[in-house]
């Protein structure tokens, strides 16, 4: 039934064209928009706070999918209630329907409606993903103005005949909503997860559909089996089926912060002190357990550098993404909870040339393994960045005995750089060459479909997704 979500989210949405009808019969269409509108209107409001009282009752678990495009319903029959009631009009009544609406008189029926109206238009405005995306954790903050529509349309309603039925499905629905808050933040407080965990085999990334993935757009509460399958994992991007179910929580261990560095404008040298003693090998990756304002996530970052019982790593930040806002409130000695070292990266034991290609805080897990080589291996970097603002330890690098490093700048042509994307045809290397590469995964398989035509695969090594 889920590959059919979207066809019946269009579905919906077209459904709306209906409203048209008010053209052609406007004195039948006057109560039934109205009566639809009214009708989504309440089922809009009374999804989410059911659903989070029975989280595990399908029927609102599969309405909560399409809110959206029912409050897209909502808004377009309550709109052709209007139209049908500003053409019936004649000019005195039309003149009195706007002098009354716009008047600071609440005994007035057309002020509430002009009232929820008003309140309406934001949300219909941004109740798209574009907006969920560009508002971020204020889109949220916004659509609380519902709250305030809902109360506006009762009154509404009930002025008009004085029914006391509207007053009361408000008075129930607040009820409602209240049960539903305290019990989100009585399962919260506890860290009660009540839902099973699907778990990243390759990066160890934690799905939870209490904490869902704002970053991709997938909605909250969103199940696992729901969610689509073109999604890919947020941290490696891997497909679904590299998921497997958690049977059990993760021994959580903790580091504290030494020190947070901004090495570029959003590039940071982020160094933990360990602990307790715990087993690696360099060149792996930590899964952090982070929390904000929604729930806990994972997001895993590569070892750049081990000493002693200090590790550093190398993280580019979003400005607006989960982990970028809290990396930027991080302050030293504060405590990083983590779930897993993991995922080898092998470097080859052998006195061969060894070709580095990485981008970004890619190169972090190249660094460390530069680091490990002996002075007497030949070693070369090719390293990309956008701008020459963007470049980093390379004065580390300068460091490294028998290095050569060959920078790329993407977007920005300046002297004594490479100006573009690495270009493979400039990596000049015998069979024994070998190279290491660490990149997204989407260049790296270009990476690798020009390695395998040009016959060199065997000694091409990455990073595993």
């Amino acid at each position: 039934m889920n590959k059919y979500i979207k066809y019946i989210k269009i579905g919906l949405l077209l459904s709306s064209l209906s409203s048209l009808l008010v053209i052609l019969s406007p004195s039948w269409f006057y109560k039934e928009s109205w009566f639809l509108a009214r009708a989504l209107l309440v089922v809009v409001m009374f999804i989410r706070p059911v659903k989070d009282i029975f989280p595990k009752c399908k029927l609102f678990i599969y309405l909560l999918k399409f809110r959206r495009e029912l409050w897209i319903l909502v808004w377009v029959f309550w709109l052709a209630h209007a139209v049908w009631y500003v053409i019936m009009m004649s000019y005195s009544n039309l003149l009195w329907f706007f002098t009354d609406s716009f008047t600071w008189d609440y005994t007035g029926l057309l002020f509430w409606w002009m009232l929820a109206l008003l309140v309406s238009i934001p949300l219909l405005l941004t109740s798209n993903s574009f907006s969920t995306k560009l508002l971020w954790k204020n889109w949220k903050l916004l659509q609380r103005l519902s709250y305030f529509m809902f109360v506006f349309v009762a009154i509404h309603i009930y002025m008009i005949r004085w029914e006391i039925w509207p007053v009361f499905v408000v008075i129930v629905w607040f009820i409602i909503f209240n049960i539903a808050y305290f019990k989100n933040k009585k399962n919260s407080r506890k860290g009660v997860l009540n839902w099973p965990k699907w778990l990243c085999i390759p990066c160890w990334y934690i799905y939870d559909q209490n904490s869902w993935d704002p970053d991709s757009w997938i909605a909250p509460w969103t199940r696992f089996e729901d969610i689509p399958s073109d999604w890919l994992c947020p941290v490696c991007w891997v497909w679904k089926s590299d998921f497997v179910l958690l049977d059990s929580d993760i021994e959580l261990n903790e580091w504290e912060v030494i020190s947070l560095n901004y090495l570029t404008d959003d590039v940071i040298e982020l160094v933990l002190i360990s602990k307790n003693d715990f087993e690696y090998v360099n060149w792996q990756f930590v899964s952090f357990v982070m929390k904000d304002d929604k729930w806990e996530f994972n997001r895993s970052y590569s070892i750049a550098l081990k000493d002693k019982k200090l590790i550093t790593f190398l993280i580019k930040i979003k400005q607006d993404w989960r982990a970028g806002i809290l990396f930027k409130k991080m302050k030293v000695w504060e405590n990083v909870k983590f779930t897993s070292v993991s995922w080898i990266f092998l470097l080859q034991n052998t006195k061969n040339k060894k070709v580095f290609i990485a981008s970004w805080t890619w190169l972090a897990p190249i660094y460390s393994m530069l680091l490990s080589l002996s002075d007497d291996i030949e070693k070369e970097l090719y390293f990309w960045v956008a701008y020459i603002k963007d470049l980093f330890y390379l004065d580390k690098l300068s460091l490294i005995k028998n290095l050569k490093v060959n920078i790329y700048l993407s977007r920005e042509n300046v002297e004594w750089y490479n100006f573009g994307r690495i270009n493979f045809e400039d990596i000049s290397f015998d069979e024994n060459t070998e190279v290491y590469i660490c990149w997204n995964p989407w260049i790296l398989d270009s990476a690798m479909q020009y390695f395998q035509s040009k016959n060199i695969i065997s000694n091409v090594f990455y990073e595993k997704f």
